[in-house]
């Protein structure tokens, strides 16, 4: 099914994260699997917050996921953003790259400064050690990003220092410079001679080599069609066992560092590609997916900040968490899932409001200088 005449015209798809796609069936799997890394990170942060006050035990499998399984969850973001950034944008002039960069500019900076300043005056109003003013502020937005907002932060580098690749060859340096990149940082930071310098790099310089080589593979997985090669149940199943295994041993033989985290990661990226667009070969979408997909963004973006106002809540309503951890524990649940698909849904009736989470969903569509020809 050729897609070419109506690609320029189309909006951005409700459903894709950052508006890069189009409601396309053949997109199912990959905003799939950004939910569920979205649900996971949410996950992790319950986890982390029950296992602070005794509702789960701190260590096992509760420490094993917040070790292994969720630090993973960002990489599969960049990962999804190269692939769809390939698959339907062209950035190969200055004009295409000016456009393109203004476009991400919007859709990413404008939830990155909104939710910056919204977690300071949280952090400001829990006893947090970042407060909201001037300088910290500053700092946030220029040097250090708070988490997980510098996931958005990051992106726009990438963007800005990648241009789509045109050719195998152009995907092989791509994947060669990337990769250079993610083994320099990780002998930096893993090596005891360079890690206390390494330590004091600049955020960007870290964040960028650590993770240009899952936003490149994104985009090289969408140029050599490689999905057919990972889409069977059985790569899923050998791919999720491998992993499963991997982390197990490192997590028990305490070898956890840069160099595993960067090895499971990869595994994990394409066990979670199989796994979903083997699941949703066919491209129909579930209702779970239909409904999770909508508030992606949400889960961790107004996730934290719900669960920090909960912590301080409870406190203030004289409610301990040794005292009533189950009761805490719910209100956790509530804070992680509840509260971002609310706020939502609460902005979505307000005109435009929730343009601070999903700005893509309110601009205009795409200029043709950006779109790719002949998506199908």
């Amino acid at each position: 099914m050729n897609r070419t005449a109506d690609t320029a015209n189309r909006p951005a798809a409700i459903h894709e994260m950052h508006g890069r796609g189009l409601d396309h069936p053949q997109d199912t799997w990959v905003v799939n699997m950004e939910a569920t890394a979205a649900l996971l990170i949410a996950f992790g942060s319950l986890l982390a917050f029950a296992a602070s006050f005794g509702a789960i035990p701190e260590g096992g499998i509760a420490e094993w996921a917040i070790d292994c399984l969720f630090p993973m969850q960002f990489p599969l973001f960049y990962f999804a953003s190269g692939y769809l950034y390939q698959r339907y944008r062209s950035v190969r002039t200055r004009s295409a790259w000016m456009a393109n960069l203004r476009r991400e500019a919007v859709i990413l900076l404008v939830p990155f400064a909104v939710f910056t300043v919204l977690a300071l005056a949280a952090s400001t109003v829990t006893g947090g050690a970042r407060v909201l003013d001037g300088a910290t502020l500053l700092d946030a937005l220029l040097a250090r990003p708070m988490e997980p907002l510098g996931y958005l932060y990051t992106s726009l580098i990438l963007y800005a220092i990648t241009p789509t690749v045109i050719s195998r060859r152009n995907a092989r340096g791509l994947l060669f410079a990337a990769l250079a990149c993610k083994l320099a940082i990780v002998a930096a930071l893993s090596l005891p001679g360079s890690a206390p310098a390494a330590a004091q790099l600049p955020y960007a310089v870290v964040s960028v080599a650590e993770n240009w080589i899952w936003f490149a593979t994104g985009m090289a997985v969408s140029l050599f069609g490689a999905l057919p090669l990972l889409r069977s149940r059985e790569k899923a199943w050998a791919l999720g066992s491998l992993w499963i295994a991997a982390s197990v041993i490192t997590f028990i033989a305490g070898w956890l560092g840069e160099a595993s985290h960067a090895l499971l990661d990869a595994i994990g990226i394409f066990w979670f590609a199989s796994l979903f667009s083997s699941a949703f070969r066919s491209g129909t979408q579930n209702a779970f997916y239909g409904f999770a997909t909508r508030y992606t963004m949400a889960f961790w973006l107004v996730g934290p900040i719900a669960l920090k106002l909960t912590v301080a809540g409870l406190s203030a309503c004289g409610l301990s968490v040794s005292a009533a951890p189950w009761l805490c524990f719910a209100a956790g649940l509530v804070a992680c899932f509840a509260a971002p698909v609310l706020v939502t849904a609460a902005l979505e009736r307000c005109g435009k409001a929730a343009a601070i989470i999903y700005p893509a969903r309110y601009l205009a569509p795409p200029p043709a200088i950006i779109v790719k020809k002949g998506v199908s």
